[in-house]
């Protein structure tokens, strides 16, 4: 289904939405999808900076799966290190001194943390941050206590790849509209298109302009199948079934 496709179903039930209240539904319908069933999974690069512990995530992830540093899978980090770097941003503690910047060590013991506390970033969007930790005896020393966790001692360019789930990408004007893969029609496969569809047109129902109880119950049920039918394809597309014993 394209988004020329969509668009000209929508207008059928919706003739007096405009194209950017469509436009927004549709994103509002992709995004429940996204974050209810994690079918949209993608990758994103992260530079390391020795002595840099905290980095912000992109804004569209949902959840962390998992983390791989210099093409290796590295654990996540159960709990937290007893001293923090001073890495925070909204407040920011002008008066606290980060730590040192940490010597690299042979082993590379490193770990990954998540944090919804604050962002590592200055800007004004509110991101989760991921953290990267190495494992070193007695590595910080801080108001009389000890951290067997230093920050990351390696700088590198897109060296930390994060496996996670968001939410979809958002159509943008030079869409080609006869194409099926722009925006969150991208990042859904397309025989659940029509969920995608149905998301919209029961948001759309919702408008004071269309309102309508009963279309608006049907295709708000009909949009929870869909989601459902996503969440069991999202539980054994990639199991190998069941595995039926014999006795021989």
């Amino acid at each position: 289904m394209t988004k020329l496709q969509i668009l000209e179903l929508l207008e059928i039930h919706h003739p007096h939405l405009s194209s950017k209240q469509v436009t927004l539904y549709f994103q509002l319908a992709a995004d429940r999808i996204c974050q209810e069933t994690g079918i949209n999974k993608q990758t994103f690069l992260i530079s390391s900076i020795a002595g840099k512990r905290w980095y912000g995530l992109d804004e569209k992830i949902t959840k962390v799966d998992k983390v791989y540093f210099n093409d290796v899978k590295i654990p996540k980090l159960i709990g937290d290190p007893i001293i923090d770097d001073d890495e925070f941003s909204v407040p920011g503690d002008l008066y606290d001194t980060p730590l040192t910047v940490p010597t690299s060590n042979a082993e590379n013991k490193r770990y990954w943390m998540f944090s919804n506390y604050d962002s590592a970033s200055s800007s004004s969007i509110k991101t989760y941050r991921l953290g990267i930790v190495e494992n070193v005896n007695n590595a910080v020393t801080k108001d009389g206590r000890t951290s067997d966790f230093q920050s990351c001692s390696i700088t590198g360019t897109s060296n930390i790849r994060v496996y996670a789930e968001s939410v979809s990408a958002p159509f943008v004007e030079t869409d080609d509209v006869s194409s099926s893969i722009v925006g969150p029609l991208a990042n859904i496969p397309a025989q659940y298109h029509d969920v995608l569809l149905n998301g919209t047109i029961a948001r759309g129902y919702k408008d004071p302009k269309s309102f309508n109880p009963d279309l608006l119950g049907f295709f708000e049920s009909e949009f929870l199948k869909g989601i459902k039918a996503i969440k069991r394809f999202e539980r054994t597309k990639q199991s190998t079934g069941f595995i039926k014993p014999y006795d021989y």
